[in-house]
């Protein structure tokens, strides 16, 4: 059975991120239905029209995303209803729940959402759990046809709820996919110490396992699937591949799935009953930005010092004046007391203080672009590390961030438990 995917929208076309044919792609794969075609058409009726006409050639299942919007441009539900040759009705429970999602907003509704409630004759609705567009299934001749919105946290929402479990009696087998996420090792080294388990694994169950590994910021990905008709069979081969790889990577690991270096620095920083402060130069708060995206970082967070100038390192953190003269701003020494300070101010358990050129200019000879030192304090060590980083200033400071989240993590998984420290309980 094929399986088509339609994504509607000039901005597709125009450089815009597609995740919504990363997310549907990866929903469908998981009950064995893998997309034969992803097509993206621009807001053109006339293209549009193509495209279904092609899509019913060929496949069975047709998705379209995008378009379902109350805007000039969203032009959709007329294109597909032109392709199948059926009028567009308005449908008076899609209206009403329209205008309830208005109402409850305490919002009047604008007429020109009045055309959302339109759908191709014989439709079935799909509810919008997230928004106003209603989705839509249609059954013509033998393909089975769903129109849902375009924006993501939309079309996720109806998919999970709505299209999904009607898919799910086409299962043909299952599929299982893992994640582990490495730091402090590159890409080829990660894959000469595990490229014995992936040949191995391959030459076995040569259609049943397939691999994949991507680099990103000095993290690196090893994405396991395991396909087979037999669900035990599927969760062995898993935990095996997961065994082999941990025996082999050991503490370079740091998380599976949707695990973050600053999620898992929090797990452990919890797990310890320990606080954490952060003193920021180069990186300007995006350490404290990430370890506060994290639900329940209050329990473990207790302040974030961006002290970029060198009298701010001196005011707020306490830095000897003399030591950033004799050392300069960028340096072991100023790290050091940058991070002693952030802990003696929050009176906080760990600290980590970052300081270094993030470039393109600034950069010296004895001192280039890239260069940072990062210091850790706890309550038994201090630890100050210098780190060359490569890339544009963005990705110097992604990769700096990376760096000390990973270096406290490593320090956090090997330090004896603390019962009985304070928590933070702001935020």
């Amino acid at each position: 059975m094929k399986t088509e995917l339609i994504c509607v929208g000039t901005e597709l076309l125009s450089g815009k991120l597609n995740t919504n044919a990363c997310f549907v792609g990866e929903q469908l794969s998981s009950i064995g239905l893998d997309l034969s075609f992803v097509t993206t058409v621009g807001d053109s009726p006339a293209d549009m029209r193509v495209a279904v006409a092609t899509a019913l050639g060929r496949s069975q299942i047709i998705i379209l995303t995008g378009g379902l919007g109350p805007t000039f441009d969203d032009l959709t539900r007329e294109a597909v209803a032109a392709a199948l040759g059926r009028p567009l009705v308005v449908n008076a429970h899609a209206l009403a729940s329209i205008k309830e999602f208005f109402s409850k907003r305490a919002v009047a509704m604008p007429n020109i959402n009045e055309v959302q409630a339109q759908v191709i004759e014989g439709a079935v609705l799909l509810p919008n759990p997230a928004g106003t567009a209603p989705g839509q299934m249609i059954d013509y001749q033998k393909a089975k046809i769903f129109l849902l919105p375009g924006p993501p946290r939309e079309m996720q929402a109806m998919f999970d709820a709505s299209v999904f479990p009607l898919l799910k009696k086409y299962e043909t087998r299952i599929k299982k996919t893992f994640t582990l996420h490495i730091f402090g090792m590159g890409e080829s080294l990660v894959d000469e110490k595990i490229r014995s388990v992936i040949e191995a694994e391959r030459a076995m169950e040569a259609d049943t396992v397939s691999f994949t590994i991507l680099a990103h910021q000095m993290v690196v990905d090893i994405r396991a699937s395991v396909t087979h008709r037999d669900e035990m069979i599927v969760d062995e081969i898993m935990r095996t591949l997961k065994h082999e790889f941990y025996e082999i990577l050991g503490d370079a690991i740091y998380g599976e799935n949707d695990d973050s270096l600053e999620s898992v620095v929090g797990s452990l920083l919890g797990k310890h009953h320990a606080t954490l402060s952060l003193a920021e130069s180069c990186t300007g708060g995006l350490v404290a930005h990430r370890i506060t995206n994290v639900a329940g970082s209050s329990l473990y967070f207790k302040q974030g010092v961006i002290a970029y100038a060198n009298d701010a390192k001196q005011t707020l953190l306490g830095v000897n004046a003399a030591t950033i003269e004799k050392f300069g701003a960028v340096s072991a020494e100023t790290a050091r007391e940058m991070a002693l300070g952030a802990r003696k101010i929050a009176a906080s358990d760990y600290a980590i203080s970052l300081t270094g050129i993030a470039g393109p200019t600034g950069g010296t000879q004895e001192k280039p672009a890239g260069l940072v030192y990062i210091g850790i304090v706890g309550p038994a060590f201090e630890k100050v590390a210098a780190h060359r980083f490569i890339g544009n200033r963005l990705e110097i400071r992604e990769r700096a961030a990376n760096m000390a989240l990973d270096m406290l993590r490593r320090e956090l998984m090997h330090a004896a438990p603390r019962a009985g420290a304070k928590r933070s309980t702001h935020g």
